[in-house]
């Protein structure tokens, strides 16, 4: 079985080299429209000279999967605002694309954590335009679907069932390019791997994985005996999975800088015993590449285990 790592968003290994410099609408309203519209879409410009410079940086270190900033084009999504990404960064976007398809790169992205389906209807509208955002990112990249959009399922308004169905619901209004790539993940408080499972079921969506959030938030069964059905969900993609490190226990929902490569072992070797080909896993920790690479590394040194790039594993 064949196991990537991969890192979100900014390696640190490049000096001064972020991904997402930001342009405030406060700043955008100090400026005449034009000139300010102009200066947004150059800060944009620099975010994704920036994340080819981290492709290059992964091509070179073995890493087969990176995670996307959300933030790449400041103001893309503010409905004063609005750039389209596609039009306006056309030969940008080819460009990572096609550099990130040669180097075999899967590429992913997840909205921050108010992009919901399930809260208010300004909510819903306002993820609904943020999810059309990151998926013409990606389709102007010329990824395919097994380039993912992740989100959480969202908040529970005093009634779960009805916050569940009310997923449902507004899942209609989802364009199809969006359902292409959209997964959904259990959190660290509210909804449980089962949970989730059930709705990425119902609604014929992937489910993403999140190891240290189903130890803050446990379901009654393992992700271990539910993994059948959530490879099923993915419908032959290759299964990707979130992992982090609890900081301490006193914090142990907050990101350790690196992470214990111990009780992913065991999920990993559970994989391998069900017959998985592959399994990326991302990983969520304060040291970014860094991590990455030490989590390879621990791993590449455990017996039957072989370490065949630079974080690419063969179990």
């Amino acid at each position: 079985m064949q196991v990537r790592i991969g890192y979100v968003s900014i390696a640190l290994a490049i000096y001064q080299n972020t991904p997402s410099s930001t342009f405030t609408y406060k700043l955008f309203q100090q400026r005449p429209r034009e000139e300010a519209i102009l200066r947004a879409i150059e800060v944009g410009r620099k975010n994704l000279q920036a994340t080819q410079r981290v492709l290059y940086f992964n091509a070179a270190h073995g890493i087969r999967l990176y995670r996307m900033s959300s933030s790449i084009v400041p103001l893309a999504t503010h409905p004063d605002v609005g750039i389209d990404v596609r039009e306006v960064y056309e030969k940008e976007l080819e460009r990572l694309g096609e550099f990130a398809r040669q180097e075999d790169i899967r590429v992913t992205m997840h909205p921050n954590q108010f992009t919901l389906l399930n809260g208010a209807d300004k909510v819903v509208a306002a993820a609904l335009v943020d999810l059309d955002y990151h998926t013409a990112l990606l389709d102007g990249m010329g990824m395919d679907e097994t380039n993912k959009v992740n989100i959480h399922i969202g908040g529970v308004y005093g009634d779960k069932t009805s916050a569940v169905q009310r997923l449902y619901d507004n899942f209609a209004k989802v364009p199809a390019a969006v359902r292409k790539r959209l997964t959904f993940e259990n959190d660290d408080k509210t909804y449980t791997v089962e949970e989730t499972l059930a709705a990425c079921e119902q609604l014929g969506q992937p489910m993403m994985l999140d190891i240290h959030h189903d130890w803050c938030n446990k379901s009654e069964q393992t992700p271990l005996e539910l993994l059948p059905r959530i490879v099923a969900t993915w419908k032959g993609q290759p299964l990707k999975i979130h992992v982090s490190s609890p900081k301490d226990e006193h914090e142990f929902r907050a990101h350790s800088d690196y992470i214990d490569p111990e009780r992913l072992l065991l999920f990993l070797k559970g994989c391998k015993a069900l017959g998985l080909e592959r399994v990326d896993v991302m990983v969520e920790a304060k040291q970014k590449d860094f991590a990455c690479l030490k989590l390879a590394e621990d791993l590449g040194k455990v017996r039957g285990i072989k370490r065949v790039d630079g974080a690419v594993l063969e179990l």
